[in-house]
This record gives structure tokens, sequence and C-alpha cells, in this order.
């Protein structure tokens, strides 16, 4: 990527479905920990993690990773990545989740390069198709598309609805969502001067206030990455899925 990127993973302590889950060990690592490795073996840019959390900072800093204190009251995981990348001169912030601990720079560089293929587009994401018992789950978040590639809603909900009579309910798939974002500088800067929209706050998905305010997404279909982590049972499927990949 000749383009300058910035990896912004952002690690709140507070979460409220699984307090303190970044400093929750994945087979014997804590789980930002992870994050902070796979983000860095990407090579496709510099990486520092953001937190509120004195904890989380002091261990970061042990570690030897880049970490930057922001603000408690950040709304959003996008708001923490915007403070943390103020005086950069990054083209492009990426925002990785500080719960995906299996994040590739394969899957990084496919929805780069299909935000770079995007004018229209202000953010990039990716997906994987979704199957089973996950499609019903809150915690993995749903995306319709258009034919190009475009979201045009995330939901928690199973979206688009299969109709019974419809000819292509038994072939047309759910995609989930991936919990990262590619942005570029001036739309992340757009991004965060916008209130918090009522869909956000109603799905509690901060994605879709770009979606209401206008500003494009752009979706790269991927190859399934590894569980996050939301919840204590993502934990234990995580370190299911360390052993069974050894």
């Amino acid at each position: 990527m000749s383009e300058k990127c910035l990896i912004v993973i952002p690690a709140r302590y507070g979460s409220q479905r699984f307090p303190g889950k970044v400093l929750a060990k994945l087979a014997g690592k804590p789980v930002i920990q992870r994050v902070w490795e796979a983000a860095t073996a990407t090579g496709l840019g510099d990486v520092r993690v953001a937190t509120e959390d004195q904890r989380v900072f002091d261990f970061l800093k042990s570690i030897g990773a880049a970490a930057v204190m922001t603000s408690p009251d950040c709304k959003s995981g996008t708001d923490r990545i915007y403070e943390a990348s103020r005086g950069t001169d990054a083209d492009y912030i990426i925002n990785i989740q500080g719960d995906e601990p299996f994040m590739t720079a394969e899957t990084l560089k496919k929805a780069f390069s299909k935000l770079k293929n995007s004018p229209s587009c202000q953010i990039g994401t990716a997906c994987v198709k979704l199957e089973g018992e996950d499609i019903n789950n809150p915690n993995c978040v749903k995306i319709a598309m258009n034919a190009e590639g475009q979201a045009l809603y995330f939901s928690r909900c199973p979206i688009p609805y299969h109709h019974p009579l419809s000819e292509i309910t038994w072939t047309f798939p759910y995609y989930l969502h991936l919990g990262f974002y590619i942005y570029r500088r001036e739309a992340l800067a757009k991004f965060v001067s916008l209130p918090q929209s009522p869909l956000e706050k109603l799905e509690r998905l901060e994605q879709l206030r770009a979606l209401e305010n206008g500003m494009k997404i752009c979706v790269a279909e991927v190859e399934p990455l590894g569980p996050s982590i939301d919840t204590p049972e993502d934990l234990k499927a995580a370190e299911e899925y360390i052993l069974n990949r050894k």
C-alpha cells in the first residue's frame, strides 16, 4: 500500500456485555495482546491502542505496545480512534476492534482494495457468509447489501427477511459483519462530528450513524476469521478455535 495507514485498536475496559474482556486471558494471553499482535503482524502501518482505563494502558506499555489514553466520555469506538489518531498524517485510519484476536492482513487488504476502488464510498469493511444458529444471535451483526457490495443496512436481527414464498429464500445467504472499519481521513472527521443517530441508539450499532447521514460503506466478502470476543462464552469458543487450529 502506497497510502499511509494507521491502525488504531479501541480497547475499552468497561464493556457492558463482558466487563474487562480486553484483559481476559485467551490461551494464556490477554485478548488485547492477541489483537495487538495480529494487527502488528499485518504490516499495514503503525499500530496504536486507545483505552480509557489505566489498567489496560499499563499492561499495553508493559508489552511494548503504543498506547494512548482517551476520554472515558467517548460514545463509540470510532470516537475513541479519532481521538487517538489526531496529530497523525495517515491517509486511512483502520479501526480493528479490541475483541478481534484473529484478524489477518489478507482480510484488511481486501477491504482496503474494495474501498480504494470505490471512490463514492467513504468507509470500508468486510463480511462473511453466515449460517446456523448465529443468524438469530443478536451479537452477530448482519448486513444487507446492494449489487455493488455497498451496505444498505446493518442489524442485530436477521436481514434481509427470507420470505417463505420467495423463490430465492433457500439460496440467498445471510452475511455477518466483521467488526472493523477503514476510514478515509476526511470521512472519519465527518463521522465523529455527527451526533448519535436514532437507529444507532436503537440497535447500538455505530455504523448506522454513517448510513443515516448519507455516508457510503463498501463491504468486501472475505474468508471467515476466528471468533470475536463479545461474551464469556465467546472466550471459550476462541479457546477451542485455537486448540483446533493447532
